[in-house]
């Protein structure tokens, strides 16, 4: 029997899954079983994989999506402790030492996260989470809002204790991984977060392990949604056990493949699951905050927030009625939320769904790439020859994994929405 089971569901991800188990293989913690789910994949997933390493199952079942992949994982699984991959990510070598150390020294606990690296694929910095998404999305759409729930007592300035209620250092259990890592000092917070869980995400399913008794509690995965539930997973997870976060950036989350290359298939939160996404997000707000809205105004600010979300990608996606359905909700003349008043009369100005999201996706595209220009990250000589080449019917094959200028990427997209939207980190599943 394997210390650690680790489920990996994938569907047609020959192009980077490589990537996800090579960085298990290489893990200096080696009492692991890895189960690969495969969810109907036609591109040859698992005989990428097959005779790697005699700890990879492989479980082959029809396509059911990742929740009931994850599910046949965990029935079939073993170990005394479970992890969860993506096949699209990765892990740092010590992730698993660092992770079963806590657990085992601290046997009161049942779950625990690291922090995790977004790498964007622009050239840009990776985003730092945890510690971004609480301390800049979250905080500053708290404050945009009037909310004062995220803020710090005088004198501390800690970011994590606006979520966690206390830290201590990594003992003698994680000395030696620490000194691996080259660091000299390291913290783990715990606290009970899900009344912080409004916010969104707080925590990555990729970079968190669970013992069998937190796996048992929590039960399956949802299968009535075929994303965000893991939302709802980490919800059970808060309500049942405190949360434990270990400050190392252990993961990497991936919005594109190798060689800066597009996903072969696209991820369920940012791709063409989207507004699927936003839909299962606020069922999962609904389920676990929607009766405390009668007594608490932030509450039913917040799900107008939500519901906002939902309208911006109904109605890119072009499913007008239910952009309006929502876009009722979310109206309001407060900041952001004003925003559903336009998007409002175009839904009912414009009767085709079709032309409505031709117009509203239109209106991103130039505030996309007005946002590039003003940021310096798109060069308006760049911008002027992919408009020539467009125009003359040519290709751009050297500017073909730059930033573009007249097509609005789905990472685009995310950020756009990340910040003028609801202001949610884009980096499950």
């Amino acid at each position: 029997m394997p210390e650690v089971s680790i489920i990996l569901p994938t569907y047609n991800r020959v192009d980077v899954i490589g990537r996800a188990v090579a960085s298990i293989i290489v893990q200096t913690h080696r009492d692991w079983e890895l189960l690969v789910i495969d969810d109907g994949s036609n591109d040859g997933t698992i005989e990428r994989l097959e005779g790697l390493d005699p700890r990879i199952r492989f479980i082959r079942q029809a396509n059911q999506g990742v929740a009931a992949a994850r599910n046949t994982g965990l029935s079939a699984s073993t170990g005394r402790f479970v992890a969860f991959m993506d096949s699209d990510d990765e892990w740092r070598p010590q992730f698993l030492a660092l992770t079963t150390a806590f657990l085992r020294t601290h046997p009161d606990q049942q779950w625990v996260a690291t922090e995790s690296h977004e790498d964007l694929g622009d050239g840009s910095a990776p985003i730092h989470h945890s510690r971004y998404d609480i301390g800049h999305i979250y905080l500053g759409f708290a404050r945009s809002i009037g909310s004062n729930s995220l803020e710090l007592p005088p004198g501390i300035e800690d970011d994590y204790l606006r979520i966690y209620e206390r830290k201590e250092p990594i003992g003698d259990w994680g000395q030696d991984i620490l000194r691996s890592l080259g660091l000299s000092d390291a913290v783990v917070y715990s606290g009970h977060t899900l009344a912080h869980m409004r916010w969104g995400y707080l925590n990555w399913l990729p970079a968190t392990v669970c013992t069998r008794h937190a796996i048992e509690t929590a039960g399956f995965f949802s299968i009535a949604h075929r994303s965000a539930e893991d939302l709802r997973y980490f919800a059970i997870l808060s309500r049942h056990f405190r949360a434990n976060l270990i400050a190392v950036p252990l993961a990497i989350k991936y919005e594109r493949a190798g060689g800066n290359q597009t996903l072969a298939q696209s991820h369920l939160a940012t791709g063409a699951g989207a507004y699927r996404f936003e839909v299962n997000k606020l069922s999962c707000f609904d389920e676990n905050f929607g009766p405390l809205a009668n007594t608490d105004p932030e509450i039913r600010l917040l799900r107008r927030h939500y519901c906002l979300a939902v309208a911006h990608r109904a109605l890119s996606a072009g499913h007008r009625e239910v952009a309006i359905d929502h876009l009722h909700q979310a109206a309001a003349w407060r900041p952001i939320l004003w925003k559903a008043w336009p998007m409002l009369a175009l839904a009912h100005a414009v009767p085709s769904s079709h032309g409505a999201a031709i117009i509203y996706s239109g209106w991103l595209r130039v505030f996309d790439i007005g946002a590039r220009l003003a940021t310096g990250r798109l060069k308006p000589s760049v911008m002027l020859r992919k408009v020539w080449l467009r125009l003359t019917g040519r290709t751009a094959r050297s500017t073909t994994l730059a930033a573009s200028s007249l097509t609005l990427t789905d990472s685009a997209l995310a950020r756009l929405a990340v910040a003028d939207v609801h202001p949610e980190p884009t980096h499950p599943n």
